[in-house]
């Protein structure tokens, strides 16, 4: 593929009931200069109260054009079922990069994208008529009933890798909305920022330098240290609590290095994770409060020095 590469056929394997993932790698941040890394689609099978099924596709691997995939593999899968494609959901930050190919190949389908970060980093994507911005909260109830509920995380500011070192999307600085979904066939739950990250029993680590930065933790899913920081701990807080609502029993990641992996007592170990987010226990967590506040309708850009001195000036100009 042009920046993904597919392990193996270009194909969707069931991991679970009513669940199917496709297993790519790809350069970190999207880059063909970053790390290779593990990323993951999924394709969840819902349905409505009178029997009809419905696909709905998360987090998009970057395509390979030439040969059409993955639209052929999941026009295939959809075939196959008997379930048209509903909807396309997209995970959080970096992971828009790769949407605007799939708006063009499934005109049809709404892509539904979290405001916020992803309307300064990608307005292009943003303007297409089939994509559609979501608010913080609970969203889609029209899929939740059907048996896929989604939440809009808010409260996280962009943390120390997005503002200082990721030269790709220029330092820039502001809110980040990952999106969480559940999905009740499966029993299965995504965090889908990058608040977390796991290291399996048995399976390679992820390459250095992502393994050192992220700390990761052989056996463990673990929050990240470097992706996200607190803006509002109220807002985050209450998104943690919502997510301990559901009652899901497995956690997938997208960037776990093994193609069929659910993670087992997720509710065990989200709450071990939230926990802590949820009751400002500030030692227990990797990162802390963001003590900086956004200008409203501020839109940033540019580099950390010229965001900071945008900042200033503006603070100056109030």
């Amino acid at each position: 593929m042009a920046v993904g590469e597919v392990l193996g056929p270009v194909c969707f394997q069931p991991i679970g009931p009513d669940l199917w993932s496709l297993f790519t790698n790809h350069g970190g941040g999207n880059s063909r200069f970053g790390p290779r890394i593990p990323n993951r689609m999924f394709v969840f099978r819902v349905r409505e109260a009178g029997g009809k099924s419905h696909l709905v596709a998360f987090n998009v691997v970057q395509p390979d054009l030439e040969a059409d995939q993955p639209f052929l593999a999941l026009r295939e899968l959809s075939a196959e079922l008997g379930a048209p494609l509903r909807a396309i959901l997209n995970p959080g930050p970096e992971h828009h990069l790769s949407l605007i190919p799939y708006a063009e190949a499934f005109p049809d389908v709404p892509i539904y994208v979290a405001a916020g970060r992803i309307e300064r980093e990608n307005p292009t994507l943003c303007a297409l008529p089939n994509v559609e911005r979501l608010g913080e909260g609970d969203a889609l109830p029209e899929l939740g009933r059907m048996g896929l509920h989604v939440h809009v995380w808010g409260g996280f500011m962009e943390g120390k890798l997005v503002n200082r070192t990721q030269l790709r999307f220029g330092a820039r600085r502001g809110t980040a909305e990952p999106l969480l979904v559940w999905h009740e066939a499966s029993g299965a739950f995504i965090n889908g920022g990058h608040g977390w990250f796991s290291w399996p029993v048995g399976a390679k680590p992820l390459p250095w330098p992502a393994s050192r930065m992220l700390k990761l933790r052989e056996g463990h899913v673990t929050w990240s240290p470097v992706h996200y920081s607190v803006h509002d701990h109220a807002r985050a807080a209450a998104g943690a609590q919502r997510t301990l609502d559901w009652n899901f029993e497995h956690i997938l990641d997208l960037h776990v290095p093994l193609d069929r992996h659910l993670w087992g007592r997720g509710h065990a170990v989200a709450e071990s994770l939230m926990r802590p987010l949820i009751e400002g226990d500030w030692d227990s967590l990797p990162f802390g409060r963001e003590a900086l506040e956004i200008p409203e309708g501020f839109i940033t850009g540019g580099t950390w020095k010229s965001y900071r001195k945008a900042l200033r000036g503006s603070a100056s100009s109030v």
